[in-house]
C-alpha cells in the first residue's frame, strides 16, 4: 500500500479547518506547515525530480526579480550622472563618428579622391579652384551653349525664387507641383514634338527611375555596354535580366536579338509575358560617340522590342536645331516609346524630363520613383529651362559655334603627342575623350598617368578632368593590351564660348603635361 501523500494530508487540514475554523488548529496549521511542506517536497524528490528542478528554477528567478534586480528609476537621478568638464572635453576629443561606408579604399578609389579638386567660384568659362592661384579655363562643363552663363538666366532665377521661393519640399504628386513645372514640361514637350513630358528633380534620378519603372523583375534589357553610370544604377534597380551588346555593333546586337528569338521559338515561350526593351544613349557620355539610331530602330521593331533612349548628352548638342539623335537622323520620335533628356546641360537647370506619349508619362507619375518619392524640383530651376529654352529657338547660331568648337579642338587634340583622341562616329560631337597612347601593362599605373596630367593641367591653367567612371569602371572591358571601349581617360568638352585662342591653349597645355609626366 502506498504511503499518504503529505500534500493531500495538508489539503484536507485545511479543508477541515476551513469548515470548523477555531484558534488551536489554526496554529497547529501554522506550526505544522514546514514539516507537511519538507514532507511533500521530499516526497515529490522521489516521484518526480524533473517537477523540482522547474520549480527551485522559478522560484531563484522570483528571488533575483524581486530583490536582486536593477531597474532605472527615469523620476530619479543619479549623482554620478553629471559629467565635469574635464570629462565631457575628454568625450569630446576623443569621439569619432562611425563611417557610413567601409573606410578601407581601393587604390583606384583613393586614386580618385585624392584627384578631387574643390572649386570655389565659377565665372563664365573659367573657375576659381582652391590652391591655384590664377583662374582655371573650364573644359569639364556640360554647359555646352554657355546659357548657363548668361545675365538673362541669372534674372529669371532671382525672380522666380523672389516670387515662388525657394520650394515646396514635397513630392509632385501631393503638394509639390508648382505652374512653373507644368509650364517647362508643355513648353519641352511642344518643342521635342511629344504629347506629353514628366520632369524629375534630377537628372541621374529621372534615368535610373524611367527605367525600372517600365521594367521589372523577369523582363529583359539589352543595353550598349558603354552606357553611363545612372543607366547602369537603373538596370540594378529594374531587377530585370540584363545583357550587354558591344559598343555600337549592330552585327553583335542582331546577333542577341536573333538567339533570343529562337530560343523562344524552341521554348515555345510566350513573348507577351515578357516586356522587352534596348537601351542606347543618343550621345555616349563615356566615348563620345552617336548611337546609329535609325539600325536599332530596326531591329526593335523587326524583334518587337520597346527602345529606351538617353538623351542627356546629345540634347541641345546634336541636330539642326539641338533636338538630339533623333533631328540629327530624321527618325521620327513616335518611334521611340521612351526618351530621356537632361535639364543640367544645354538648359542650365538642374533636373531631368522623359517625353513621350500620355500613357508613358502618366505611367511614370504612379511608378516613377524620383517622381513619386522625391521632393520637387525648385520652381526657378524650371523657370530658368523655360528661359533656356527659349534661348535655344531664338539663337541657333550657339549650335553652330558649338559645332566650329568642337572641330577646332578636336584638331588640336589630335596633335598631343603621347595621347591618343577617342575616335568617334560623329565630328560635331563636343565630348571628346583622351587616353595615354603607350598604356603601362599595369592598369593601375595608366590611372595615376591620367591623373598626373589632370593635376598638371589644373596647376597651369586648364582644368582637364579624368573621366571617373573610365577610371572606375575600367576593370570590367579594358583589355590586357590597352584597348577596350572604357580605358581610363581625360575629359575634354567643346563649348560655344570658347575662343581660337582657349582651344590653342588646350594643346599647349596638354602637351606640356605629357611631356612633364613622361
Amino acid at each position: 500500500m502506498s504511503s499518504p501523500n503529505p500534500l493531500f494530508e495538508l489539503l484536507v487540514k485545511v479543508y477541515d479547518f476551513s469548515k470548523d475554523l477555531n484558534r488551536e488548529k489554526a496554529v497547529e496549521l501554522v506550526v505544522n506547515a514546514p514539516h507537511y511542506y519538507t514532507t511533500w517536497w521530499s516526497h515529490l524528490l522521489k516521484e518526480a525530480p524533473e517537477h523540482i528542478m522547474i520549480e527551485t528554477a522559478l522560484c531563484l528567478f522570483i528571488v533575483w526579480l524581486v530583490f536582486i534586480r536593477k531597474t532605472v528609476d527615469p523620476t530619479k537621478t543619479s549623482k554620478s550622472e553629471k559629467l565635469t568638464d574635464k570629462e565631457v572635453q575628454w568625450l569630446v576629443d576623443t569621439w569619432q563618428p562611425e563611417p557610413l561606408v567601409s573606410s578601407s579604399l581601393t587604390e583606384t578609389d583613393q586614386a580618385i579622391l585624392d584627384s578631387t579638386i574643390t572649386i570655389e567660384k565659377v565665372d563664365r568659362n573659367y573657375l576659381t579652384v582652391q590652391g591655384v592661384k590664377e583662374p582655371v579655363l573650364n573644359c569639364a562643363s556640360f554647359d555646352f551653349l554657355g546659357i548657363g552663363s548668361e545675365e538673362s538666366i541669372k534674372k529669371t532665377a532671382e525672380e522666380a525664387l523672389e516670387f515662388y521661393g525657394c520650394g515646396s519640399c514635397g513630392p509632385r504628386g501631393f503638394y509639390g507641383t508648382i505652374d512653373q513645372h507644368l509650364f517647362f514640361e508643355n513648353a519641352i514637350a511642344k518643342f521635342m514634338g511629344t504629347e506629353e513630358a514628366i520632369s524629375y528633380s534630377d537628372g541621374a534620378s529621372t534615368v535610373s527611375s524611367a527605367i525600372p519603372a517600365f521594367s521589372k523583375k523577369g523582363d529583359l534589357l539589352i543595353v550598349d555596354e558603354a552606357v553611363s553610370e545612372p543607366v547602369l544604377t537603373g538596370l540594378n534597380l529594374s531587377r530585370s535580366t540584363v545583357q550587354f551588346f558591344r559598343h555600337n555593333d549592330m552585327n553583335h546586337l542582331r546577333t542577341i536579338l536573333e538567339s533570343i528569338a529562337l530560343d523562344d521559338k524552341r521554348l515555345k515561350r510566350d513573348t507577351k509575358q515578357q516586356r522587352r526593351f534596348i537601351v542606347a544613349e543618343g550621345m555616349y557620355r563615356n566615348t563620345g560617340d552617336l548611337c546609329p539610331l535609325p539600325e536599332i530602330v530596326a531591329l526593335k521593331e523587326k524583334y518587337f522590342y520597346r527602345l529606351i533612349l538617353d538623351e542627356s548628352m546629345s540634347f541641345g548638342t546634336i541636330g539642326a536645331s539641338g533636338r538630339g539623335v533623333t533631328e540629327h537622323f530624321g527618325v521620327k520620335i513616335e518611334d521611340i516609346e521612351i526618351v530621356l533628356l537632361a535639364m543640367d546641360t544645354s538648359l542650365a537647370s538642374v533636373g531631368g524630363v522623359c517625353v513621350g506619349s500620355r500613357f508613358i508619362v502618366d505611367h511614370q507619375r504612379l511608378s516613377g520613383a524620383g517622381y513619386c518619392f522625391s521632393a520637387s524640383s525648385p520652381p526657378f530651376l524650371s523657370a530658368c529651362a523655360i528661359k533656356a529654352l527659349k534661348i535655344m529657338e531664338e539663337e541657333p547660331e550657339r549650335l553652330q559655334t558649338l559645332h566650329d568648337n568642337a572641330t577646332l579642338l578636336r584638331a588640336a587634340l589630335t596633335k598631343v603627342k603621347g595621347l591618343s583622341l577617342h575616335p568617334t562616329n560623329c565630328e560635331d560631337s563636343p565630348i571628346m575623350h583622351l587616353h595615354v597612347s603607350e598604356p603601362p601593362l599595369n592598369l593601375l599605373d595608366e590611372i595615376r598617368q591620367v591623373i598626373q596630367i589632370s593635376e598638371y593641367c589644373v596647376e597651369h591653367g586648364v582644368a582637364v578632368m579624368p573621366n571617373n567612371f573610365s577610371l572606375k569602371y575600367a576593370n570590367n572591358t579594358a583589355k590586357a593590351d590597352g584597348t577596350g571601349v572604357i580605358r581610363p581617360s581625360l575629359t575634354v568638352n567643346a563649348s560655344a564660348y570658347l575662343t581660337k585662342k582657349e582651344i590653342a591653349k588646350i594643346g599647349t597645355v596638354l602637351n606640356a603635361a605629357t611631356k612633364a609626366i613622361r
